[in-house]
């Protein structure tokens, strides 16, 4: 990956790979299969890893980089032709931030450095059955001579069947308080103990971003798998930075589905009906409020305070998330039935939608932006 990378280059090259995507992600929401092929695609053309630091000959393109809008404008268009292959992307770009921004020069040489060099991917997982909140864990770590050992079950595993890493959030075992017993543990799909459950994750939509259950059982964890200290996920305010990452992949997916919506009705000689010209005015305007709001909250995090930052972050992410609400529905009425036959993407878009949008809380990203306007305590890294 070369630090030379720019916006306006990686852009016309994911456009050109859209048809690629869309028949990939076809492929894997019927199969029920990771998207591979699309990130071997975009790794082929050094647009896989992207929040990699220029100190390691990358492009800096996290919301924190020198380039804060490269990677999210870049998941936003791969989202525009599927959105499974953009949540993948999403989650292997996020922890690959982490991993260079906490790890250690160890670290650093064993883990970051040797996957740049191939098409290696990253996963990331918090959740789990019956959690209390995002930061307090039931997987638990017990101390035992040279690492740990950790016991439990984590779900919605993004990657989890393709991943070369796994950053899992765990709970310390004796250590009260997420601040002190909340540890980000690396492992590997291959140490003993490790099993998956892909055939429990069946959603409605975003069937290709596979997110099967993985089990721990006695797993030993050595010291040097472990990155940052205790509580520093929470310490550092992690969550929040993503945020962003989430109003891409609705305001990329709202994108890709008027795309398609235009030629359609371009297609069906709609183009002077005064109904169909409606309906394009409503979305477009709303797609056009979505996205000032989306590229707005991006240079919040350049000259606002982290907290102003995260707050703006949710808005663009609601916001984003509404719209695509919205812009479905208009597309549907106006569309109609013949519209969502198989050999149409409107379904599985459709899907995709109704599945991605309710991943994060907004109605506790309404309340907590209610919380900051009126005073009260709130934390702003929360998405549920």
């Amino acid at each position: 990956m070369s630090q030379h990378l720019h916006l306006n280059d990686a852009l016309p090259q994911i456009y050109a790979l859209a048809d690629d995507f869309r028949k990939e992600g076809e492929r894997a929401d019927s199969e029920g299969i990771a998207p591979k092929a699309s990130l071997e695609q975009l790794h082929a053309r050094g647009l896989l890893h992207i929040t990699h630091s220029a100190s390691l000959g990358g492009p800096d393109g996290s919301l924190k980089g020198k380039q804060p809008e490269l990677f999210l404008n870049m998941l936003r268009a791969i989202c525009r032709a599927d959105s499974a292959a953009g949540h993948c992307f999403q989650l292997h770009n996020h922890a690959l931030w982490q991993l260079e921004e906490i790890g250690t020069p160890e670290q650093i040489e064993l883990f970051v450095k040797p996957a740049l060099q191939k098409c290696s991917i990253f996963s990331a997982v918090g959740s789990e059955p019956g959690r209390v909140n995002m930061y307090e864990m039931k997987t638990r770590a017990q101390r035992v001579d040279g690492g740990w050992l950790v016991n439990g079950v984590k779900n919605f595993v993004t990657n989890g069947t393709i991943a070369d890493l796994i950053l899992t959030s765990v709970a310390l075992e004796g250590v009260e308080g997420y601040l002190d017993n909340l540890q980000i543990m690396l492992i590997r799909p291959d140490m003993p103990g490790v099993t998956w459950d892909d055939a429990w994750y069946q959603p409605h939509g975003m069937r290709g971003a596979r997110s099967p259950i993985m089990r721990l059982e006695n797993v030993f964890v050595p010291d040097n798998h472990l990155l940052g200290e205790p509580g520093a996920f929470a310490r550092q305010r992690w969550q929040g930075r993503f945020h962003l990452g989430f109003a891409a992949n609705y305001l990329g997916t709202s994108e890709g589905l008027f795309d398609w919506y235009l030629e359609y009705q371009r297609g069906r000689n709609k183009g002077n009906d005064p109904y169909t010209q409606l309906r394009v005015g409503e979305v477009k305007m709303k797609l056009d409020a979505a996205a000032a709001m989306f590229e707005s909250a991006i240079q919040s995090w350049r000259h606002s305070d982290v907290v102003q930052a995260e707050l703006r972050s949710m808005s663009a992410k609601s916001t984003a998330a509404h719209t695509a609400f919205d812009a479905l529905q208009s597309v549907l009425l106006s569309a109609g039935a013949t519209a969502q036959f198989e050999e149409h993407p409107l379904g599985r878009t459709v899907r995709n939608i109704e599945t991605f949008v309710v991943h994060a809380g907004h109605d506790r990203t309404a309340q907590i932006i209610g919380q900051a306007q009126l005073g009260a305590s709130f934390d702003s890294t929360l998405q549920r």
